[in-house]
């Protein structure tokens, strides 16, 4: 070997060392050097068998949260991932191949604060216990409905061991309706009415047996998520007190009852989630609200020797944890699995939970009892075939497009969903982009606008005036023979409808792929006759 190359190969060693050591050292973002517990973090990708070369007889969690209102996938997209019905394919699917998934959600189950947002929490909560969830936290979202009604959808749930339940998702062995209960509300820091017994209120914490483990469930709510609640009055009769103050005491009490895994549900945000699973070394898990809808990258974490990761919003993942067997620092493995639309089908049970609701919907009438809003310059909606009066060609092209056809879609369902779908023509939230004159986003309708079908046949579909606005006084305006002035009041530019009007109905969550330059040729309708 000549002599110059020995101190080559040296060098080329130490650079390749040094290389390995940082790798095996560095801290991922937000979080501390990986401890003892090896974690092993991946995102299950449509084209992969679920959970591959996972043991079946470890410790399993289904983790979720942050589900902001979407019952069934994000958006009305069939391509959309997410939903109920999906994830309760996801846990039947994991109990077929040998799987005992324990379920838990971070809470925030709800968007709005009305009467349908409660009515939807109590299906939602209903579901989740029919997908046997062991524990569900509060988010913001569920507080703001109010202390009295929290405190009505809490379980007496006891704080003992219990078991976890194996086959409620078979659909060859229905329970009876007294067999379905809710999951426990759990809230560490939360106290409602100034009181710490109240049957019903947010317990500190649980204990699951499953699979050698004992799990020891807490969850907290940052007080800084609901400081915006405290002008609109939700939080009269709630208290929220620092973490800190209380977790303490609920970890002894935890452990003394014999938990060895330990799991903290967290709705704060992630820095925020991080710094307590800093503070208190002894949670295996921190389960984060705060993080990005689509968490693919940097997550989980790694904090000494707890976990910390999140798990999306709106329902569009699963988060899947396995957990080795019991010991000074149990293994702990994660996968972020996408419930799309080619793995996972619609479930029986969440069919029938969507049903009931649809149906309490459609008994009540909400929708038709909403406070409308004024339009600008107390104008009405006449509805499409008087515009059509005169604009004779665009309503042709009009009665051509699945604009008209929308409010019958929601009796229909969606292509390729037909042969479960449960109607939606008495719900707002459905109704806002699927007749003439609601607001969309605010999923509020217009005075004079759609009430229902009896009264408001002639304002069914989203029409003309959804676009254009009300169409009276330009009718009044043309009677009157000011023509330019009956025109300004309905125009709207190509560069206003690319930019504001359509994307109200087509956004991110209802329309995904809408393209303006590829949709706007479907509805284009030239010409004033």
């Amino acid at each position: 070997m000549p002599r110059w190359a020995l101190p080559l190969l040296v060098s080329l060693a130490l650079v390749v060392g040094l290389a390995a050591w940082y790798q095996a050292t560095r801290t991922p973002a937000g979080g501390d050097p990986p401890g003892p517990g090896p974690t092993t973090a991946r995102v299950q990708a449509e084209t992969e068998p679920l959970l591959k070369d996972w043991p079946h007889d470890q410790l399993t969690l289904v983790l979720s949260g942050e589900q902001h209102g979407y019952l069934e996938p994000c958006g009305c997209s069939e391509t959309q991932s997410g939903g109920y019905s999906r994830r309760a394919d996801l846990l039947r699917q994991m109990s077929q191949r040998g799987f005992h998934p324990v379920a838990l959600d971070l809470g925030g189950l709800v968007r709005r604060r009305r009467e349908q947002s409660r009515l939807k929490y109590q299906a939602m909560l209903a579901a989740l216990g029919e997908m046997a969830y062991v524990a569900v936290g509060i988010g913001p979202e569920d507080l703001a409905l109010g202390a009295d009604f929290l405190l009505s959808q809490g379980t007496a749930a006891e704080t003992d061991a219990v078991d976890a339940v194996d086959d409620i998702l078979d659909a060859e062995k229905p329970r009876a309706p007294s067999e379905s209960t809710r999951p426990p509300l759990l809230g560490a820091n939360v106290r409602l009415f100034d009181s710490d017994d109240l049957p019903g209120a947010p317990i500190a914490s649980r204990l699951v047996k499953a699979n050698r483990h004992t799990i020891g469930i807490t969850a907290i709510l940052d007080p800084v998520l609901g400081k915006s609640l405290e002008a609109t009055g939700a939080l009269d009769d709630v208290t929220i007190r620092p973490p800190q103050d209380v977790l303490p005491e609920v970890i002894d009490s935890l452990i003394d009852r014999g938990a060895t895994f330990l799991v903290l549900l967290s709705h704060a945000p992630l820095e925020n989630s991080i710094e307590l699973a800093r503070r208190f070394p002894r949670f295996n898990l921190v389960v984060s609200a705060g993080g990005p809808e689509d968490p693919l990258t940097n997550n989980p974490r790694q904090v000494g020797n707890t976990t910390v990761l999140s798990v999306g919003q709106k329902g569009k993942y699963a988060g899947v944890v396995g957990i080795g067997p019991p010991g000074k620092q149990p293994s702990v493995r994660f996968e972020l699995v996408n419930l799309d639309d080619q793995r996972f089908t619609d479930h029986p049970k969440m069919t029938q939970v969507m049903k009931t609701y649809q149906q309490t919907l459609e008994q009540l009438d909400l929708a038709a009892a909403m406070l409308p809003l004024d339009t600008s310059g107390n104008r009405r909606f006449i509805g499409s075939e008087q515009c059509g009066q005169c604009h004779t060609k665009a309503l042709a092209k009009w009665k051509k497009t699945p604009h008209a056809d929308a409010f019958e879609s929601l009796l229909r369902g969606r292509k390729g969903q037909e042969h479960n779908w449960v109607p939606r023509t008495f719900d707002a939230e459905c109704l806002a982009c699927h007749v003439t004159g609601w607001e969309p986003q605010e999923v509020l309708p217009f005075k004079s606008g759609f009430v229902d079908r009896n009264t408001s046949a002639h304002l069914l579909g989203n029409g003309c005036e959804n676009c254009h606005g009300p169409g009276d006084r330009h009718v009044e305006l043309i009677e009157a023979g000011q023509l330019e002035q009956a025109l300004l009041e309905v125009r709207v530019t190509l560069e206003q409808a690319r930019r504001k009007t359509c994307i109200a109905c087509h956004d991110l969550d209802n329309s995904p792929k809408f393209d303006f330059e590829t949709y706007w040729p479907r509805i284009a309708h030239p010409g004033r006759d």
